[in-house]
């Protein structure tokens, strides 16, 4: 049976539903689990998964602050409140056959992009449940994202008609631009109308660097060490060490069926 995996976002999904909800005390918190299995009810009747992995992190420091100290330096922290009732969460969601994941010094971003590249290179289908552009850069024939609140699909045609842009382009296209939910800058002088027509002349950022005779690409390659970061930075990492196999995601109603 071929996989499809649903790949869920942890605290983008969750924290949505909490700040929604105007949570005021800790027994607001049982009506924020009840939404959130709601939501994750609609989304496995929705995409019919075989597998899927409701990804969490410890937030904590992790190889991009070591690369750039001031990375996400001015996001407002996640509320203790719902920090405190992450057992909840996995609880609920583990009764509904979806297991938790998370890796410690990684972003749930990277154990999701490893996760949903051992499925593509599996032949399965992945959905990416999050509202986050970072995972636009995994869109290909195996893989889509999904905006839940939105039900709005997000694949290669909405990237081409929303940027202008391929889905292998999207990375280079942060690195100008910048990512400024994570507090990356970008490149001083490129916006997006900028970095479009660049990427539309040239195709990637390397060939924006050795590029001669433009005014844009100077400006680029005047601040190379900067476009270089940024781009280590918006690259999500697909070999994280996961400690389990993809069996481990199997929905539990899947048991029974001969699959990875």
């Amino acid at each position: 049976m071929k996989i499809r995996l649903l790949a869920i976002d942890g605290f983008n999904l969750i924290r949505r539903i909490y700040e929604a909800r105007n949570v005021a005390s800790e027994d607001d918190m049982s009506s924020v689990v009840d939404a959130a299995k709601q939501s994750l009810q609609r989304a496995l009747s929705r995409h019919k998964p075989t597998h899927a992995a409701f990804v969490l992190e410890d937030h904590d420091k992790t190889w991009r602050h070591l690369l750039y100290a001031d990375y996400k330096a001015d996001r407002s922290p996640t509320p203790q409140m719902l920090l405190d009732h992450l057992t909840d969460f996995s609880e609920a969601f583990s009764a509904m056959g979806v297991a938790s994941c998370s890796v410690p010094n990684y972003e749930a971003d990277d154990v999701i992009a490893t996760i949903a590249s051992v499925v593509a290179s599996h032949d399965g289908d992945v959905v990416i449940l999050s509202t986050d552009k970072i995972f636009m850069q995994l869109v290909n024939r195996c893989i889509t994202g999904f905006d839940h609140f939105n039900e709005r699909v997000l694949d290669m045609t909405f990237i081409e008609s929303k940027y202008g842009l391929r889905s292998h382009q999207y990375i280079d296209y942060l690195a100008l631009v910048g990512d400024k939910s994570n507090n990356i800058k970008g490149v001083p002088g490129i916006g997006p109308k900028s970095a479009l027509e660049l990427l539309s002349s040239f195709s990637d950022l390397d060939s924006v660097l050795v590029a001669k005779d433009n005014k844009l690409a100077a400006k680029v390659q005047a601040a190379a060490a900067e476009a270089i970061r940024c781009r280590q930075l918006v690259t999500l990492k697909t070999d994280v060490e996961l400690g389990r196999n993809l069996k481990s995601f199997r929905l539990q109603e899947n048991d029974s069926q001969d699959s990875p």
